[in-house]
């Protein structure tokens, strides 16, 4: 009996080694899981920027949505206008430099009733901007050199109000190169004027520098389809810890682009003269934090008779037109990336001394505008 119990063990040990071995072979083993790829933050280039998945290029979104209800003192009632802008910009370094491209995509929407109840609100998006830089080199559709550059720091646009007063603001397709050197800046551009009658484009440039904490400045812009010209110098400085002051001073030969164009009050509204001299001064206070406001002023003198017509050959005959403008601004941010604004200006034209052009017999004009905006940023 025993053993015939030890010839029956070794072989229930064999049995249950081949039946493990068989089960082992039938095993499904789970496989690893592909590692996933998840958005990492690109500090490179400041804050709000993330790699595009697989690649070294940083992609930032930004933008905002805003409501604006505004009043001109000639007018019936007041306007309002709802804009939404979405920027979206791709950085990455090169061995040329920074490598960028920027996109700006907006919309207004504004009612349109024309006393028949009916409304148009929807507004069309359109490409407001869209460059690229490589280094220094800068191509596509922005602002020229005339208004600002992409390395003049606080040497662009106009006063600390949202329109900035009377500076020429213009944008065009260009190509234009940048160049930054121990503090000091400069930018060059060929714009493309719309004139198809030549091959020559308009130039504009600005050049500048830090002196002491203040940002100091000039611009030139050349006309061609004018065959004028106009200059501007620039002074922007912090006064105290929560002060800055801006001024800015204009020469134009003619009728041009590039000056400090304004459209008078009551001369075929919407037309746009250039002064043969503007200045600007501005000046900003910070309140309380999140809070400031400004008051500035622009005076312009010896209007141009013929307004500036896009490619057509201008006169110069001046019209001995004046013009003050005295604006105050108040900015509050409640909490951040809200903006709660008010402005107030009033314009004031006097008359024509000219017996030339369309402002034969002006006799002057006077215009109060509001503005009150509410704003979310991202």
């Amino acid at each position: 009996m025993n053993n015939r119990i030890d010839r029956l063990l070794p072989c229930c040990a064999a049995a249950l080694l081949f039946t493990g071995s068989a089960h082992g072979a039938d095993m499904i083993v789970a496989a690893e899981p592909d590692a996933v790829e998840y958005v990492r933050v690109c500090d490179a280039f400041g804050a709000g920027y993330f790699y595009i998945p697989g690649t070294e290029t940083c992609l930032k979104l930004s933008g905002f949505v805003r409501l604006d209800a505004g009043f001109v003192s000639d007018a019936k009632s007041y306007t309002s206008t709802v804009r939404g802008r979405l920027n979206v910009q791709a950085r990455e370094d090169t061995e040329l430099g920074v490598l960028h491209a920027y996109v700006r995509l907006q919309g207004d929407a504004k009612p349109n009733d024309k006393g028949t109840n009916t409304f148009g609100y929807d507004g069309n998006a359109v490409i407001d901007q869209a460059y690229g830089e490589l280094g220094g080199l800068v191509f596509g559709y922005t602002e020229t050199t005339w208004v600002s550059s992409k390395n003049g720091g606080a040497s662009g646009f106009g006063s600390h109000s949202d329109n900035g007063l009377s500076y020429g603001y213009s944008q065009a397709s260009q190509i234009g190169y940048n160049l930054t050197l121990d503090g000091v800046f400069a930018a060059v551009s060929a714009n493309d004027d719309g004139d198809r009658t030549s091959y020559v484009p308009d130039f504009t440039g600005r050049i500048g520098g830090v002196i002491a904490g203040a940002t100091v400045y000039g611009a030139a812009g050349y006309d061609q389809s004018a065959e004028t010209f106009g200059v501007k110098l620039g002074l922007n400085a912090d006064i105290g810890p929560d002060g800055n002051v801006i001024v800015q001073g204009f020469y134009a030969s003619g009728p041009s682009r590039y000056g400090a164009n304004a459209s008078p009050t009551g001369i075929a509204r919407g037309t746009t003269h250039t002064p043969q001299w503007s200045v600007i001064g501005s000046y900003q206070h910070r309140f309380a934090e999140g809070f400031k406001g400004s008051v500035g002023g622009q005076y312009s003198s010896g209007y141009y008779a013929t307004p500036v017509a896009g490619n057509m050959k201008l006169g110069d005959a001046g019209s001995g037109i004046s013009s003050w403008a005295v604006e105050g601004v108040l900015v509050w941010n409640p909490v951040a990336n809200v903006e709660v604004r008010g402005e107030v200006r009033h314009t004031r034209f006097g008359k024509s001394n000219a017996a030339v052009g369309p402002t034969v017999g002006y006799a002057g004009g006077d215009a109060t505008t509001g503005l009150l905006r509410l704003q979310r940023n991202f």
